[in-house]
């Protein structure tokens, strides 16, 4: 809360991707997502949905090589809906794309590929290409605004509106739209919560939360390969299930009054709580970021409690380094 909190060097936030030396051109004008624009919810999707897999660090390098053009086309519900009807028909339903195309990418061109149809070229194989990820991945796009023509919604805002309609019941609302947008290609629970973390939980976004009222947004918890490490830090025992995960890490928010660290943010919110975790672990986005106690160190870490110091990995490898450099003199 003291380091990162409402800083520019907090990373996975709304505020990031609305920062063109963070995402490039699929960077959101502030006002458009503070105001729900469907354009700019849409766009917050797809760009949130690249940050899995690999470090930040490097799937920001990717959107920063992305050309204006080809960024307007990856995150614009309409164009692609426009694409996916006037191609091969594996694309033009949420089931027939998700079930039966099998693109790829080939290991030796990087060019993308499928079996069904070999010679076609297609907007898949193109955006497989231009994401730079494993071969199938350029169905994500795609798949995000065929998922809300699967529901029968124009844009985000009427899948939110439709599910307001049919319950007053805050909980019930979150795991609805949790599960709709999760009907989308490689967007799991974590990328779920990601998502609607940052439109719901005004103490991560601040004005940037056009969903903030009547949702339950604590139960919008991001479980990573970083939180996963800290589990593992602290010798975590229970199941690994996501479910169980998130409930722990509730658990664990539970006992920590933010407010007393921060005057003006709620007491519970394990978002918050789960952020400093993901912070706390994330080696690259530590080291890229000039003002973590890592650069330091040692005299950081004598600050630090002993029983954090002791998990901090960055600190671990200080010492390992110490320690070469010790036997090499």
């Amino acid at each position: 809360m003291r380091s990162y909190y409402g800083t520019a060097g907090d990373v996975g936030v709304a505020a990031m991707f609305c920062r063109r030396d963070r995402v490039g051109h699929f960077a959101i004008d502030r006002a458009a997502l503070a105001a729900g624009s469907p354009d700019a919810l849409f766009r917050l999707l797809v760009t949130m949905a690249m940050f899995q897999r690999r470090s930040d660090v490097q799937i920001m390098r990717v959107l920063r090589g992305i050309a204006h053009g080809d960024a307007l086309e990856l995150t614009d519900a309409t164009r692609l809906l426009s694409l996916a009807n006037d191609n091969c028909e594996l694309a033009r339903t949420l089931d027939a794309l998700l079930n039966q195309c099998d693109l790829g990418k080939c290991p030796e061109t990087k060019r993308g590929v499928c079996s069904q149809r070999p010679t076609s070229t297609c907007h898949l194989k193109r955006h497989t290409e231009l994401l730079k990820r494993y071969g199938h991945f350029g169905k994500m796009p795609t798949s995000a605004t065929l998922m809300l023509s699967a529901q029968g919604v124009a844009d985000l805002p009427s899948l939110r509106t439709r599910i307001w309609e049919q319950t007053a019941d805050p909980h019930a609302r979150a795991l609805a739209l949790e599960g709709a947008i999760s009907r989308a290609w490689r967007i799991s629970e974590k990328i779920a919560a990601m998502y609607l973390s940052a439109l719901t939980n005004r103490d991560l976004s601040g004005e940037l939360a056009p969903w903030a009222d009547g949702v339950d947004t604590n139960h919008f918890v991001v479980v990573d390969s970083n939180v996963d490490l800290f589990l593992k830090a602290i010798d975590y025992r229970g199941p690994m299930t996501y479910r169980a995960r998130r409930a722990f890490i509730q658990s664990l928010a539970a006992r920590i009054h933010l407010d007393d660290l921060h005057p003006g943010v709620r007491r519970y919110n394990p978002r918050l709580v789960q952020q400093a975790l993901y912070m706390f672990m994330s080696e690259s986005n530590r080291r890229a970021n000039e003002a973590d106690c890592c650069h330091d160190a040692p005299a950081s870490c004598n600050r630090c409690p002993r029983a954090l110091a002791s998990r901090c990995s960055l600190n671990a490898a200080a010492d390992r380094a110490a320690v070469a450099a010790a036997g090499a003199s």
